[in-house]
C-alpha cells in the first residue's frame, strides 16, 4: 500500500506538507491553532476524550506545549505515537511536518485522522462544507544529512519568519533581532522546543531528534548564534527556498 505512489518506510524521515482547498486559510484565529496542536498530539497516540469544551482544548493544547502529561479524560491514548515529529509549523495556509514513521506507511492513517478530526471542527464553527484540505498532501522522503539539516531549517525557521513577516522571502526581514525574539515565542512551531525554551509533546525526544538532527547536539547559546546567522544570511541573499 503506498500514498499516490509513496511508501513511507518506517524509520525514513518524511517532509509533509498539507495545504488548505484552493489556498484558504486554516487556521483564522489563535485558537484554532491551538485545536491543530491537540489534534496532533490525539491523532498520534489515540483519539480526543468526548463532550470536550472549547476552553478545554485550549487548556489542554497548551498543557501539551509545556510538555505536561494529559489527563485521559480530554486524550484517549491507544498506542505509542504512530510518529517522530522532528520539526513542525503551522502558517495560515498550510502546515509543514518533517517527520520519521515508526510503523509501516502510517503516515497517510495519521494525516487522515489529523485532517479529518481538524475540519470537523473547522467547519462547523465556521458554519462551512464541505472539503477543507487540498486532495493531494506532498510526502518527500529525506535521504541524506544535507537534506535533512535543509528541512529542518525550513520548517521549523524559514515558515514560521511567513507569519512574522509576510513577503520576507523577497524584500528581506525589517529587523533580525526581532524575528528572532518571534522564533522563539511563536508557540506553533518546533523552534521554541529546538531552542530550548519549551519541551513540548509534539517535537520528538532529544535522543531521536539526535539521530536526525545534526542541530540537536549544539547547545543553547551555539544553536542561537547558528539560527541568527542563518536568518541574516537568507534575509540578504537571493538563494531559492524550498516549495
Amino acid at each position: 500500500m503506498s500514498y499516490r505512489g509513496v511508501f513511507f518506510e518506517k524509520n525514513q524521515p518524511f517532509h509533509i506538507v498539507s495545504r488548505g482547498v484552493e489556498e484558504r486559510k486554516i487556521f483564522e484565529r489563535e485558537e484554532d491553532c491551538y485545536r491543530f496542536v491537540f489534534q496532533i498530539y490525539a491523532a498520534n497516540v489515540g483519539k480526543p476524550g468526548f463532550n470536550l469544551w472549547k476552553k478545554d482544548i485550549i487548556k489542554v493544547a497548551r498543557t501539551i506545549l509545556e510538555g505536561e502529561e494529559v489527563s485521559s479524560k480530554f486524550i484517549i491514548k491507544e498506542h505509542s505515537p504512530l510518529v517522530d515529529i522532528l520539526d513542525w509549523s503551522l502558517v495560515m495556509t498550510h502546515f509543514h511536518f518533517f517527520l520519521v514513521p515508526n510503523i509501516e506507511n502510517i503516515v497517510p492513517v495519521f494525516i487522515k485522522k489529523l485532517n479529518g478530526g481538524f475540519a470537523k471542527y473547522f467547519n462547523l464553527k465556521y458554519k462551512r462544507e464541505g472539503t477543507l484540505f487540498g486532495r493531494r498532501y506532498k510526502g518527500i522522503p529525506v535521504m541524506s544529512e544535507f537534506q535533512s539539516d535543509a528541512v529542518s531549517r525550513y520548517v521549523s525557521i524559514i515558515n514560521p519568519l511567513d507569519v512574522y513577516q509576510p513577503g520576507w522571502r523577497e524584500d528581506g526581514l525589517r529587523n533580525l533581532d526581532e524575528a528572532f525574539e518571534f522564533l522563539l515565542n511563536y508557540q506553533f512551531s518546533s523552534f521554541p522546543d529546538k531552542a530550548g525554551r519549551r519541551n513540548s509533546k509534539i517535537t520528538a525526544p532529544k535522543e531521536i531528534l539526535e539521530k536526525y538532527c545534526a542541530t540537536s547536539y549544539l547547545t543553547k547559546e551555539e544553536y542561537e548564534k547558528f539560527v541568527k546567522d542563518f536568518i541574516k544570511k537568507k534575509s540578504s541573499s537571493q538563494h531559492l527556498f524550498l516549495e
